[in-house]
């Protein structure tokens, strides 16, 4: 009896509990559905109107089950500075590496005692050679696997590219790649090469525009950019409809091309490159025009690289820039001395013209400010003006590279 009032008691509590949540939504129900379309509204207006230049490095493929829409966020491994390359996390061929990521060059580079499982007695000689180092790499080509890890575990992107498996490397600073190919050739007036230890080599290209008419290097193509060959992410294939491309910034990187990707960017159309008859993925480089102390105009192509801090400048024919030579800063340098811009010197740089149609900026050589380079570096003049910007030029434009449509964008860091 005393149980069957407890009861009673629990049922007569909850039926008044229940009328009263009852009484009060019948009494309420229209400010309830008011606040609930308002905040629909909101969200809605959030989605269409946000700003381009909000940071989206969140997403990934998992936003949409559309796969036209895959794309993948690539965090560097360390905070984006001046003075080093950026890395991001890689596995290749079941090695994980931190990989450094440089837009000056193309092709995967990785020393032979590091992939010790790897057969290369058929695989294709090959060589590489970086101007901006000096240094000569020899070795083989091998198909490999190349793993891309996002944020989580289950983020990741795989691509299979042909990667230069380094048996010797060497500093030829008097090696010329016009004429010169696997070997360094004997210089006179200078000691013989040392050999470099290769148990440490671990380079990636993921530039465009660098291979050149006449080059004996497979490994300067499309074919063996690992960003533009990738065939799934986060284990689903790429659909047809894939946008090959890729958005660069102090963040980090955007593999695919989706509309959110491009948002913001002003774009530069992009001619074709020496093998694109071949291979519709290549593009030569984005057109730039210059000013040296408010001179004349001197246009030609652009570069924009991770792989240095400094600055190259190559003016056309007839154009001074006011350099100096200083003893050279670099202790593992070759050279005694070597020539430099002058402090003071005040550059300005466009895309695709010196006015800036996509993008545009200026500073004085030794200048604080971020986008400026360390140094600057002139080169011979020649028919055609070249700048390669260096890194520090993500302090201020993200760039985004559409190697699908031929374009090159820009959009500025708020």
């Amino acid at each position: 009896m005393e149980t069957k009032n407890i009861h009673s008691a629990i049922f007569d509590s909850r039926y008044e509990v229940s009328s009263t949540i009852y009484t009060y939504l019948r009494h309420h129900w229209v400010n309830l559905a008011a606040l609930t379309l308002v905040v629909i509204i909101l969200r809605t207006l959030y989605g269409r109107f946000a700003s381009p230049c909000l940071d989206n490095s969140h997403r990934s493929s998992d936003d949409s089950d559309d796969p036209a829409k895959q794309t993948i966020f690539l965090p560097y491994t360390k905070p984006f500075s001046r003075e080093e390359i950026p890395m991001v996390n890689a596995t290749v061929a079941g090695v994980e590496i931190e990989m450094p990521m440089d837009t000056g060059s193309i092709g995967i580079l990785i020393g032979a005692p590091l992939l010790p499982h790897i057969d290369t007695s058929k695989a294709t000689p090959a060589y590489q050679y970086f101007s901006s180092s000096k240094i000569l790499y020899n070795g083989r080509l091998v198909d490999l696997p190349v793993k891309f890890h996002g944020r989580g575990p289950d983020s990741y992107a795989i691509a299979t590219v042909p990667v230069l498996v380094v048996d010797w490397s060497v500093v030829c600073p008097w090696y010329d790649p016009a004429v010169d190919t696997f070997e360094c050739p004997p210089n006179p007036d200078e000691p013989e090469p040392v050999l470099r230890d290769v148990s440490h080599i671990t380079y990636m290209g993921v530039g465009f525009g660098r291979n050149r008419r006449g080059s004996e290097q497979p490994n300067t193509l499309p074919s063996a950019n690992p960003f533009l060959n990738i065939e799934s992410i986060d284990g689903k294939p790429v659909a047809k409809d894939f946008k090959t491309g890729y958005t660069i910034s102090t963040k980090g990187v955007h593999l695919g091309l989706t509309e959110e990707d491009e948002r913001g960017f002003a774009w530069s159309k992009l001619e074709p490159g020496l093998t694109h008859d071949d291979d519709r993925r290549d593009w030569a480089m984005v057109k730039t025009c210059f000013s040296v102390d408010g001179g004349s105009d001197n246009c030609g192509s652009a570069l924009i690289d991770t792989g240095i801090q400094q600055l190259y400048l190559k003016a056309v024919e007839g154009v001074e820039t006011p350099n100096v030579t200083i003893p050279n800063p670099n202790p593992d340098g070759n050279a005694k001395f070597v020539n430099r811009v002058k402090t003071g010197t005040k550059i300005e740089i466009g895309f695709s013209r010196l006015n800036g149609t996509v993008g545009r900026y200026g500073f004085k050589v030794g200048g604080e400010t971020k986008m400026a380079p360390s140094y600057v570096v002139p080169l011979k003049q020649g028919d055609a003006a070249f700048v390669n910007t260096g890194r520090n030029f993500l302090f201020g434009y993200t760039v985004a590279f559409d190697a699908t449509g031929g374009r090159f964008g820009f959009r500025r860091v708020s």
